[in-house]
């Protein structure tokens, strides 16, 4: 979608228009162009394969947030407080003391140690003591909100497809107005454009565009619009999109009567030149404007507008002329005045009210996978059994292979525990199996 053109929906709204710009786009993709519309890949975003996609993924997020969810309520609400027997012989992270005490005398202070470091902890007694500590137990719940999130943005970008629309080309010569597609009784009134240029380079530095919103002839809203910077109204926004030449055209018939009178944009180029088409109001007349390709153009001087009327299905022009601004020329019949040289503003025009779903779905993606990384689960296993002769000995374990801060975090609860259950007079330090730091 990124790198195909994609077609506009003023091309999609019937077959003739859809033909006449897959033709306007065949110089670039050559014979490929009718199979890559087959494939509809020239409507990405609207094809069925695309949407079998994305229903796809999204059952794929739900099975699993819904998974993901259901485990960790298990280990958030009721963890395992004795894992299996060779877990101290094997865990990442492992340490174990010899105690001066017993075990039933040192819980308490083991306890402590892990409640001074904000670790919940659970006993459970079977002959031996058991005992289980973690940290930020709702922080895996995080990444469940991310998931959410992705969800949402997808929810958001199947509503703004499905009851959405964008116009990538609403063209408004400087002075007149123009219909907002889908929108009846809206249009646009382009009051005045302005362009500035770099002075070394000769580059546009930037472009706007004042803007009248009119609904039923009542202005509704006014804005200077950029290319980023959009007027937004009845959840439609215009961006300014680009920019070009216009002709403002004065067409008569023998009676006197107004048959067209309105800036043409001359959005099109040929060898050089700009050009449009505008039917005329009441003839079975199409008018053909070519502007200049500039001083060296030996046909259309600089100031001049070539104008052709075309008939459906006649071969040629019925009548041309070319004209100088202010001047009129009678053509078939027709008082045709170009009367001066203009801008047109070319505006894109988008309505998604998937939008709000697609801002909280990423906050909560970004919000989510952040905080589940800030504040990690972290868990701590604890086995407290009798030392022959007397005392006891604490068999400490824990395990993230994720967790990049746990080694540290681990070698300072051991050093706590330490202090808190041992004294100098009494206690010997017993053997001793490290792990990771």
């Amino acid at each position: 979608g990124a790198i195909l053109v994609q077609a506009p929906p003023s091309a999609l709204a019937d077959p003739e228009a859809k033909a006449a710009w897959l033709e306007s786009i065949r110089p670039k993709y050559g014979p490929w162009t009718p199979i890559l519309d087959q494939l509809q890949l020239f409507t990405i975003f609207g094809s069925a394969w695309f949407s079998l996609l994305a229903a796809y993924l999204a059952a794929s997020l739900v099975a699993c947030v819904v998974h993901r969810s259901t485990r960790l309520w298990h280990t958030s609400v009721r963890p395992k407080v004795d894992p299996p027997g060779d877990f101290f012989e094997r865990a990442t992270q492992r340490e174990t003391i010899a105690l001066h005490q017993g075990a039933a005398e040192a819980l308490p202070a083991i306890q402590g140690a892990l409640r001074n470091r904000r670790y919940r902890t659970l006993v459970q007694d079977d002959g031996s003591l058991h005992l289980y500590a973690d940290r930020n137990r709702l922080g895996p719940f995080a990444s469940v909100a991310g998931h959410v999130g992705l969800l949402l943005i997808l929810a958001g970008a199947v509503i703004g497809s499905t009851l959405g629309f964008s116009e990538p080309e609403l063209l408004v010569a400087e002075g007149f107005t123009a219909a907002v597609p889908t929108r009846t009784g809206l249009t646009v009134k382009l009051e005045a454009f302005r362009d500035a240029y770099y002075p070394t380079t000769g580059a546009p530095s930037d472009f706007a565009s004042d803007l009248v919103l009119y609904r039923d002839g009542a202005e509704v809203a006014r804005r200077t619009v950029r290319v980023n910077d959009p007027l937004r109204y009845d959840g439609l926004s215009f961006y300014q999109s680009f920019y070009g030449p216009a002709a403002v055209m004065n067409v008569v018939d023998g009676s006197g009567a107004t048959v067209l009178h309105e800036g043409v944009p001359l959005a099109w180029t040929e060898d050089g030149r700009s050009l449009a088409t505008v039917v005329l109001p009441g003839t079975d007349l199409t008018a053909l404007l070519v502007g200049t390709a500039g001083s060296a153009d030996p046909v259309v001087r600089p100031g001049q507008l070539l104008v052709e009327l075309h008939r459906q299905g006649d071969e040629g022009p019925v009548a041309s002329g070319i004209l100088d601004q202010g001047r009129a020329a009678t053509l078939a019949g027709l008082n045709v005045v170009f009367e001066r040289e203009s801008l047109f503003a070319g505006l894109k025009v988008a309505s998604d009210p998937g939008t709000p779903l697609v801002w909280l779905g990423s906050t909560l993606l970004v919000a989510g996978f952040g905080l589940g990384l800030a504040f990690r689960h972290r868990r701590v296993w604890g086995r407290l059994v009798a030392r022959p002769g007397g005392g006891s000995i604490l068999s400490l374990a824990s395990i993230d292979r994720h967790d990049a801060g746990l080694d540290a975090e681990f070698t300072g609860l051991v050093g706590d525990i330490r202090q808190a259950s041992t004294t100098p007079a009494s206690t010997t330090p017993a053997s001793t199996t490290p792990g990771r730091g």
